[in-house]
C-alpha cells in the first residue's frame, strides 16, 4: 500500500486531479507489429574460435576492430580473419551472413558510425542493427581500389542510440562475391539531440527520466495539448533515446500543468500514434505559501505497458514513492496471459492491456462483437444502486462505460458510487475493508481489480482513491518540490 498522504497532498488532490487524470479518450489503435526472421548464429565454439578474440566494449568515438567479432552472433562457418587494414581484418562476408559484436556501448547516444571497408568493385551493401533494431545501412557505391586490402572510412548516419547493445551486421547485397573486406568501425555523436543533459536551469524544476528496461525506449516530455517541452525542430518531435539504465534530465517551467513524460518502444507513426506507457504529474506554485508543488501519481486507467516508478524530492512533506515493482518481463506475461477480456493492442511498439473505459468508449473498438458483454457487465449493478439507494444514487442514463470512467452523467461528480459500483460493493459503498473489494460475488470491473493484482496501490480508474483510508491509489503533492523522477522498469 501506498503510505498516507500528506495534508498538502489532500487538500491539493481535488484541485489538480482532473487535469492528471483526463486523459484517456480518444485513443487510436495502434497497427500490430510483425516479426522478423530469426538469424542463424554459430553456436558457442566453432573452428575459427582460436582466430576470434573476445569481444570489446567502446566509448563513443572509439574504435572496434572487425576481428573482434563475437561467434554467438555472426554466421557459422562464414567470415574469417587475415591480414589487411589496421591489424586483421574480416573477410569472406557473403549476402545472408551476419557479423555482430557483443555489448558495444553507445554511452550517453551515438548518431553515426564510421565503417572502414574494402572492395575492387561497388555494390556492397549491409544493414546494420543495435539488438532487433536496424540504425543504419552502409554501402560501397565505388570500388575502393585494385585489390581487397584497400580500404575507405564510409560514414553513416545511424539512428541515435544509446547504452549498452548487440551489434550486428546483415549482409544484403554485393556487386561479386564477398561484400567488402571489413577492418573497423567507429561510434560517434555529432551534437545532435540523443540523450546528452541540458545544463541546470535556475527557476525551473529538473525532472530525470530513467530507463531500466531491457530495451531502449524513445521518450518525449509534453505539455497542455501534447505541446513538447523542447523546441520542435523541422517539424520533427524532439525524442530521446534511452537506452538501458539511461537517464536524461528535463527542466520544466515552474508552472507546467497537465505534464506526462511518454515512452516507446518504436516512435510514432500516424498508423501507431500511442504510447506504450506514460507517467502524469503538474507543478505550480502552493496557493498557501507559495513554495513549488509537485503534484503526481502512477496510473494505468487507460492502459497497462510498462511498470513505472515516480517520486519527487522537496523541503516539505507529501514526496512519496510510488512504484509498480513487477519486472517487464514479469508484467508482460501477464499482459500476454491475463489482461481481462482479452483487450491486448499494440501501442508504442509492444503489447499493451487496454482498459475498458477506452474499449466502450472510443470509436476504434466500436465494431469489436466484445463490446456487447464488457460493455454492459455493470448495467444490473447500476441499476440496483438507483433503486437501493434513491435520491443518493442517481445515475440517470449513465451505463458501464460512464461507470468504467467516472464519468458524466452522474459518476463524473461521484466517486463514492463510481467506486462502489466499480469494486462490486454496492451494498457497503464506504467500506475499507479492502479484502472485499472485487470479492463480494457481484459484477465488478474485471481490469481494476487486474491491475491492482499486479501493481498494487495505484490508480486503475479515476477515483480509485475512494475512500482515502483504503489506500487503494493516491494522488501526490511533494511541497516545495526541487526534482521529479520517472523510471520506467523500476525492477528491470
Amino acid at each position: 500500500m501506498s503510505p498516507s498522504l500528506s495534508s498538502n497532498a489532500r487538500a491539493s488532490r481535488t484541485r489538480h486531479k482532473n487535469s492528471l487524470l483526463a486523459s484517456g479518450t480518444a485513443l487510436m489503435l495502434a497497427s500490430a507489429l510483425g516479426c522478423g526472421t530469426a538469424e542463424p548464429v554459430v553456436p558457442e565454439t566453432n573452428s575459427h574460435e582460436d582466430l576470434v578474440r573476445k569481444s570489446q566494449s567502446v566509448i563513443v568515438g572509439s574504435r572496434i576492430q572487425a576481428e573482434s567479432w563475437s561467434s554467438a552472433l555472426t554466421t557459422a562457418n562464414a567470415v574469417f580473419n587475415e591480414g589487411g587494414g589496421d591489424g586483421q581484418s574480416v573477410a569472406g562476408f557473403q549476402v545472408n551472413e551476419t557479423i555482430g559484436y557483443s555489448q558495444v556501448d553507445f554511452g550517453g547516444g551515438a548518431d553515426q558510425i564510421q565503417v572502414r571497408v574494402g572492395a575492387p568493385y561497388a555494390g556492397g551493401k549491409a544493414d546494420i542493427y543495435a539488438g532487433s533494431t536496424k540504425i543504419g545501412t552502409v554501402s560501397i557505391d565505388a570500388a575502393t581500389g585494385s585489390d581487397w586490402n584497400v580500404f575507405t572510412t564510409k560514414t553513416v548516419s545511424i539512428t541515435k542510440t544509446s547504452g549498452r547493445q548487440d551489434v550486428r551486421f546483415k549482409a544484403v547485397a554485393t556487386g561479386g562475391d564477398w561484400l567488402f573486406k571489413f577492418d573497423y568501425f567507429e561510434l560517434h555523436n555529432t551534437g545532435g539531440g540523443g540523450t546528452t543533459n541540458p545544463p541546470p536551469q535556475t527557476g525551473k524544476v529538473p525532472v530525470v527520466v530513467t530507463n531500466k528496461c531491457p530495451f531502449p525506449l524513445e521518450v518525449i516530455l509534453s505539455g497542455v495539448g501534447d505541446v513538447p517541452l523542447e523546441p520542435v525542430s523541422g517539424g520533427v518531435k524532439p525524442f530521446r533515446n534511452l537506452g538501458t539504465g539511461a537517464s536524461y534530465t528535463y527542466y520544466a517551467p515552474s508552472n507546467y500543468p497537465s505534464a506526462r513524460v511518454s515512452a516507446y518502444k518504436t516512435k510514432p507513426t500516424p498508423a501507431s500514434p500511442r504510447e506504450l506507457e506514460k507517467a502524469e504529474f503538474t507543478l505550480g506554485l502552493d496557493p498557501g505559501n507559495g513554495a513549488q508543488n509537485i503534484y503526481y501519481n502512477l496510473t494505468y486507467v487507460d492502459h497497462v505497458g510498462l511498470p513505472m516508478q515516480i517520486n519527487a524530492s522537496g523541503t516539505g512533506g507529501g514526496c512519496v514513492d510510488v512504484r509498480c515493482n513487477k519486472s517487464q518481463s514479469a508484467l508482460a506475461t501477464a499482459v500476454a496471459n491475463g489482461c481481462p477480456d482479452g483487450l491486448r493492442y499494440s501501442m508504442g511498439g509492444a503489447t499493451i492491456c487496454l482498459a475498458p473505459r477506452s474499449f466502450c468508449l472510443d470509436g476504434e473498438y466500436a465494431g469489436d462483437s466484445r463490446r456487447a458483454s464488457v460493455c454492459s457487465r455493470l448495467d444490473g449493478e447500476i441499476a440496483r444502486c438507483a433503486s437501493k439507494y434513491p435520491g443518493q444514487c442517481n445515475p440517470g442514463s449513465a451505463k458501464t462505460p460512464q461507470v468504467y470512467a467516472c464519468s458524466a452523467p452522474f459518476f463524473d461528480q461521484s466517486a463514492k458510487w463510481c467506486s462502489a459500483i466499480t469494486r462490486g460493493m454496492v451494498d457497503a459503498p464506504d467500506s475499507t475493508n479492502v479484502a472485499q473489494y472485487y470479492n463480494t460475488g457481484k459484477p465488478f470491473n474485471l481490469y481494476a481489480k487486474w491491475v491492482h493484482d499486479q501493481c498494487g496501490a495505484v490508480y486503475s480508474f479515476a477515483y480509485d482513491d475512494y475512500p482515502m483510508a483504503a489506500n487503494q491509489a493516491g494522488f501526490y503533492t511533494c511541497n516545495g518540490g526541487r526534482q521529479l523522477n520517472v523510471t520506467f522498469c523500476p525492477a528491470g
